[in-house]
């Protein structure tokens, strides 16, 4: 190559490294503007940040695609956002306080018998898992326990009235419980809440653990905390602070209790509704329908399909992938 040539190709380099550097350096500055326009931190209230314009008025060029990318990656780093469409979405900003997930979203994949599943050599072997209540009527336990990849099943124990809020036990639970322990499958077991208190959440807890004592439960114990599609329901307009303070109720006395707490939410829920600050110490099952995970919290397990089918069931129930801890 002639020395012209050479010196060409060194400042097309140059330029293009230029404007990497500058469109990582315009990212770290509108993302610290975005988190110094609020010092609140992340607590009962997660900081919405609509407030703020977090679009980028540039003009178009190979330059401005650039700046574009390293602007958003830095947003995705440092929030969760909600929405579908970047130039409207909300912002949550992440907490420093809960600990951060380490896997790598290109090991997800479906295997040979449509089960999600993660490969990894730092991993141990993830599991498959289903989540069942009433809602799929009769079981046909024996076929069910033939199917060798599925290694657990979370069970509706129970639920709160969403208007009375009397606590009931799920009808199918002691039958379901006691077929799985003659299948030797591994259950855990996950209660429906609608606390609206710290003390409704201890009292939810001592409700699950006065119907699981009987029991052989070798995953975790979960409160469940999502939005009631109706009108009135009475845990949907409740502050977070009033939420979280009834998980945390949940969560300290199933501890207390000797077995593992865990908290179930889909990703908004998570970002929008509990103060995660004060539930980072506890472990998480993340809902959230899609390919890969795109939650920023370390999570336990991930109910990533409402459509999954098995055999001994008819219809479609939940799937999940568990990962060892």
């Amino acid at each position: 190559m002639r020395y012209t040539d050479r010196q060409q190709q060194l400042r097309i380099r140059i330029r293009y490294a230029i404007f990497l550097v500058s469109g990582l350096i315009i990212g770290l500055i509108l993302g610290i503007l975005i988190g110094r326009n609020s010092k609140q931190r992340t607590r009962s209230e997660p900081y919405l940040y609509t407030q703020i314009e977090h679009t980028l008025e540039l003009p178009a060029s190979e330059t401005t695609s650039l700046i574009y990318e390293n602007y958003w990656n830095f947003i995705s780093m440092s929030y969760i956002m909600v929405g579908t469409d970047r130039e409207d979405c909300l912002l949550y900003k992440i907490s420093a306080n809960v600990p951060r997930h380490d896997y790598d979203l290109e090991r997800f994949y479906l295997d040979d018998d449509g089960y999600m599943r993660y490969s990894s050599d730092t991993v141990p072997k993830t599991r498959i898992g289903l989540d069942i209540s009433n809602f799929q009527g009769e079981i046909d336990w024996e076929t069910l326990g033939k199917e060798r990849e599925i290694d657990f099943i979370m069970m509706r124990v129970g639920y709160r009235g969403y208007s009375e809020g009397g606590l009931m036990l799920d009808d199918a639970f002691d039958a379901n419980a006691q077929a799985a322990e003659e299948q030797k499958i591994d259950i855990g077991v996950y209660f429906f809440s609608q606390a609206v208190s710290y003390e409704e959440g201890v009292e939810e807890a001592e409700f699950v653990l006065s119907n699981i004592k009987e029991r052989k439960i070798t995953y975790p114990v979960v409160i469940d905390t999502e939005k009631m599609e109706v009108d009135g329901a009475r845990a949907n307009d409740i502050t977070n602070e009033e939420r979280t303070d009834a998980i945390v109720g949940f969560c300290e006395t199933i501890k207390e209790a000797g077995y593992t707490p865990m908290i179930y939410a889909n990703r908004n829920w998570y970002a929008q509704n509990l103060d995660m600050d004060r539930l980072g110490e506890y472990q998480l099952w993340l809902a959230q329908y899609a390919n890969v995970p795109d939650f920023p919290y370390r999570f336990t397990g991930w109910q990533y399909t409402s459509e999954g089918t098995v055999p001994g069931i008819s219809g479609v129930v939940d799937l999940n992938l568990w990962f060892p801890q």
